[in-house]
């Protein structure tokens, strides 16, 4: 098969033939038919997320199952399947309790401790695949498998949202933002919208923000979104950028009894009063990506179009490093797709 390798990280990935995979007991092996590219590729590609080389990355994948090993009884050879991105045991206080992402066990993640889908085919195990609803296409399917299911899980058990709710979106027309601003909708809440171009901020308008902050044209991003809500405050602020100062943006711009969730993975530190946290009972915490039953409810709502997909940008699944130029220069409006055909 072909298949794009990065053979150390640091570097860019590079065409290689490699042979078929074959499914060993519990693994599966899938046709990829469509992938999702987005900054997070790229933040793992330096080697900070662990793993080892040479290692074929893609994780946001939709295809059909090839083959199964033995022992798999819960999708068969036709199934049209998404990917689940966590490696998880299944078993531990945290997977049984509906909250797998925090696995006692977590083995990592598919394209950076086992080898993901930017290839022909992709062999994982059989629990890390689940159906795509019928309406549903195959790069939908890999969109919801990161870009929309981190924020169903997101809007829901970390923000909380509500249909009383104003939420500040940090890095709204990006590939996950975007997708977030119409979470956020769906839950009801008002959405501001921050990013660094007039282009994404059109985006995000596009697809259901209220109002929109400029980060490069204003000196205060959280005073910009007291003045939008008339001096309180947001309800809610989510951080897709992830840097100290982005996130510290998001903690200063939130109403008494707010909640702060930072999603993307930067640099540098944010700061928090202590004495402050107890008087507004103002929330700071993490999201993490989502569980399967959250991609299968996230699947099930965009095969109802309540969400759809917003894609800036495709290409041959031989030619990602094109999709990854143009996160690299903040020109990409929305998500990356991989094409296999």
């Amino acid at each position: 098969m072909q298949a794009m390798v990065v053979n150390r990280w640091g570097e860019k990935s590079v065409l290689a033939t490699r042979p078929d995979p074959q499914p060993g007991p519990g693994e599966a092996v899938m046709k990829v038919r469509a992938a999702g590219v987005g900054l997070t590729l790229l933040n793992m590609r330096t080697g900070s997320f662990g793993g080892v080389t040479p290692r074929i990355m893609g994780h946001e994948l939709g295809g059909d199952i090839v083959a199964t090993g033995s022992g798999v009884t819960h999708i068969a050879v036709g199934d049209r399947c998404a990917v689940y991105f966590y490696l998880t045991c299944g078993h531990c206080r945290w997977c049984r309790g509906g909250r797998e992402t925090l696995c006692e066990r977590f083995g990592g993640y598919v394209g950076v401790h086992r080898d993901g889908g930017f290839a022909d085919y992709v062999c994982l195990p059989a629990a890390n695949f689940l159906p795509i609803p019928a309406g549903l296409d195959y790069e939908a399917a890999a969109i919801a498998a990161d870009a929309v299911n981190t924020n169903w899980h997101c809007m829901r058990e970390r923000a909380r949202l509500n249909p009383h709710d104003t939420v500040l979106l940090i890095g709204a027309g990006g590939g996950v933002g975007i997708h977030g601003v119409q979470v956020a909708r769906l839950f009801g809440a008002r959405v501001i919208a921050a990013d660094v171009s007039e282009e994404k901020l059109a985006l995000a308008r596009q697809w259901g923000a209220a109002d929109t902050i400029n980060v490069r044209a204003v000196a205060d991003v959280a005073a910009e979104a007291r003045r939008l809500t008339d001096g309180r405050g947001v309800d809610a602020a989510v951080d897709y950028v992830g840097h100290g100062h982005t996130f510290q943006a998001a903690i200063d711009s939130l109403a008494v009894g707010g909640r702060a969730v930072i999603v993307g993975v930067g640099t540098g530190p944010a700061s928090v009063d202590p004495r402050s946290l107890i008087q507004t009972e103002r929330v700071i915490t993490g999201s993490r990506h989502s569980t399967r039953t959250e991609l299968i409810e996230t699947m099930e709502i965009m095969a109802r179009g309540l969400v759809r997909p917003v894609v800036g940008m495709r290409a041959h699944f031989t030619e990602v490093e094109s999709v990854f130029d143009a996160i690299r220069a903040e020109t990409l409006l929305g998500r990356g797709a991989l094409e296999y055909a």
